[in-house]
């Protein structure tokens, strides 16, 4: 029993001192911890203070360099370099205990700085030959750089109100009621795009400078023109512009698309606030805009073009919009179709038009005279030889000798006996595209551009079976059928010819299972004989040379102003050959197509015969055809298309410059 108290005695002292060692053990641990962490925070915000200074540095000896570039940067020492000192900026460092390397590109400056602190605090407690590192930190900074904007439209020379309202409206699906005034007021007024992206990027939830962001985001519309209602308002424009935005924003329907603003602003993938710094023309963003939205709905507008006639459908759809570029030129005319090129192409629309023949006049009867003289006689002749559709002869007619009754298909020829024409434009393709610019150092400075401008395509024929399916047709995505216009109709009637003698002879013509003696009633059998008609089917219409679009400064700036400044003057004008002055000259190139008979009778001789009677007829056709139609299409060219910002085959190309907007950014 004793032996086991003395064991139970002795246990606890041999326990004891366990405490304290796992206290010490700890008490190191957390030191070590302690000291990890005290010397890696220390590095970090010793290598954050040297970053700051790198990119101060790297900043104003940039801007230094684009005022003076006489300034030797790459000989500057940390002495030299007043932004590097412990009054400007607490940096601690001299030419002892830090370094720095200067090196330009251009208007870029990299510095790249270096500074020795100590590796750690707690090791000066120990003696050592080596307790410093070396942080280093590099920046790059730009300063005066130039920005380049490129601008492609058509010019609106008068304001019509009507016709804007119509065609913006129609694109919309709704209705605009803006007077003159309100458009003339939106086409003189500019947009700072710096202070509207930064506004829409607050509206719709965008981080402020995330420009990319905002360019790829689904905005609506009417926030789009909302917003720029208040830019404007803030900057002090004219309450008539501001008051028409909003009247705009308040007629757009709730189911129109949302749009991307890259699709219409073209910015370099490396801009900044300093080249968003422009003007952009109020009426182009509005413009772009409208036209985005109806590219990306199935809207085609119903537009009311005085077009000086009744019956006529005009109706267009946008399958691309205008663009607007700015970037930085250097960057652009280092390689003008890479990622950074300055671009910009007009407005590309599909254009319906359909037309009442009739309605066009006397001109039209013209022709109906004119292929009803020497052309049905000819045809008549050659088709009742071939086809043995002889009524009976012209000396039974006389003679009456005895009472007869003949049934017999008689030829029956209609001119423009489906009196509608369909017109389908495909416009647009104006492009210019920044090769270089320069900057001089007595304040010239110039621009270049590639300009080209084509029409893509015109069709003229039949494109349905009436004006809506022919509209469906043309604004689907299928490939468009063009059926020629039937301008000669070769059918035939069933005559019953019956003579009595002395009384002479009477004919009756075939309606149903009885006749009528009325001929406009009787039944027709259209193109039994075959016929004529005509088309026009376009593909590339009048490529036009590519030009070099030369924009230079006057005295006065206008020819090449700064991008903050207003543009009007400096647009310049550029077409193809004149291949389109006007649509209804290319009838001129009409093909003339031969329609199979429908009853199955060879065809090989009236093709030949009446093809060589109708080809010397084809010039007075095209002729009066053009002159007929010139009425009627060329307000289509030259109203509503350059309402819309396109011409066929023209374009006006407009540009800013500023050489050195005084502004400095980091470029990493």
């Amino acid at each position: 029993m004793q032996a086991q108290r003395l064991t139970r005695d002795r246990l606890p002292h041999y326990q004891r001192g366990v405490t304290t060692l796992f206290a010490v053990l700890m008490m190191l641990s957390l030191l070590t911890f302690v000291a990890v962490v005290t010397d890696t925070g220390r590095l970090y915000l010793e290598k954050r203070s040297l970053q700051k200074n790198a990119d101060l540095a790297a900043m104003e000896t940039a801007l230094l360099y684009c005022r003076d570039h006489s300034l030797d940067v790459e000989s500057l020492t940390i002495a030299d370099m007043n932004v590097l000192s412990a009054s400007r900026n607490d940096f601690r460092g001299n030419d002892t205990n830090s370094g720095v390397v200067v090196t330009r590109n251009g208007n870029a400056v990299t510095v790249v700085l270096s500074y020795g602190v100590p590796a750690s605090l707690f090791e000066q407690l120990l003696p050592s030959d080596d307790n410093t590192v070396n942080l280093s930190a590099s920046a790059t900074a730009k300063a005066c750089e130039p920005t380049a904007l490129l601008s492609i439209r058509s010019s609106i020379a008068t304001v019509d109100g009507g016709l804007l309202n119509s065609v913006l409206g129609g694109l919309l699906g709704t209705t605009l009621n803006l007077t003159v005034g309100d458009w003339e007021s939106l086409i003189d007024t500019n947009i700072n795009l710096l202070s509207y992206f930064d506004a829409l990027a607050s509206e719709v939830g965008v981080t402020a400078g995330d420009y990319d962001s905002l360019l790829t985001s689904s905005i609506s519309l009417a926030d789009l023109l909302d917003v720029g209602a208040n830019v404007l308002s803030a900057d002090g424009a004219s309450a008539v512009a501001v008051s028409a935005l909003e009247s705009i924003s308040a007629d757009i329907p709730l189911a129109t698309p949302n749009i991307n603003l890259a699709e219409i602003l073209a910015i370099q993938n490396d801009a900044s606030k300093t080249s968003l710094d422009v003007n952009l023309p109020l009426m182009q963003l509005v413009e772009s805009s409208i036209q985005l939205a109806n590219s990306n709905s199935s809207i085609a507008a119903d537009v009311d073009v005085a077009l000086g006639i009744a019956d006529a459908t005009v109706r267009l759809k946008v399958t691309e919009p205008a663009q607007t570029a700015i970037g930085n030129p250097d960057l652009a005319a280092v390689d003008p179709y890479g990622n950074n090129a300055i671009y910009v192409d007009t407005a590309q629309v599909k254009a319906f038009v359909s037309l009442d023949l009739p309605i066009v006049g006397a001109l039209l009867n013209n022709l109906t005279a004119l292929l009803s003289a020497p052309l049905v006689s000819d045809v008549s002749n050659v088709v009742n030889s071939l086809l043995s559709l002889n009524l009976i002869g012209a000396l039974g007619d006389i003679l009456c000798l005895v009472t007869c009754v003949d049934e017999k298909d008689q030829v029956d020829i209609q001119i423009l006996a489906s009196p509608r024409i369909d017109i389908a434009i495909t416009a647009g393709s104006g492009e210019a595209r920044l090769i270089d610019a320069d900057c001089d150092m007595d304040g010239t400075k110039i621009l270049n551009a590639d300009v080209s401008t084509s029409v893509a395509s015109v069709a003229l024929g039949q494109f349905g079976t009436d004006t809506e399916d022919a509209s469906s047709n043309v604004f689907s995505s299928d490939p468009l059928t063009v059926d020629p216009i039937p301008l000669i109709d070769i059918g035939t009637i069933r005559v019953r010819k019956t003579c009595v003698i002395i009384f002479g002879c009477s004919y009756q013509y075939q309606r149903g299972a009885g006749w009528t003696s009325d001929k406009a009633l009787a039944d027709r059998q259209a193109f039994a004989g075959g016929g004529i008609g005509l088309k026009l089917d376009t593909t590339i219409l009048g490529d036009g040379p590519e030009s070099l679009a030369t924009f230079e400064n006057n005295p006065d700036d206008t020819y090449l102003p700064d991008v903050k400044a207003d543009i009007e003057n400096s647009f310049q004008a550029f077409s193809a050959d004149d291949p389109v002055a006007s649509i209804a000259s290319t009838l001129t190139g009409v093909e003339l197509q031969f329609y199979e008979p429908s009853n199955g009778n060879l065809l090989g001789g009236v093709l030949s015969l009446v093809g060589a009677t109708a080809s010397t007829l084809v010039s007075d056709i095209n002729g009066i055809l053009a002159a007929a139609l010139s009425p009627v299409l060329d307000p289509l060219v030259n109203e509503l298309l350059d309402t819309l910002g396109v011409s066929l085959a023209n374009a006006e190309v407009g540009a800013a410059l500023t050489c050195e907007n005084d502004k400095v950014r980091l470029t990493n």
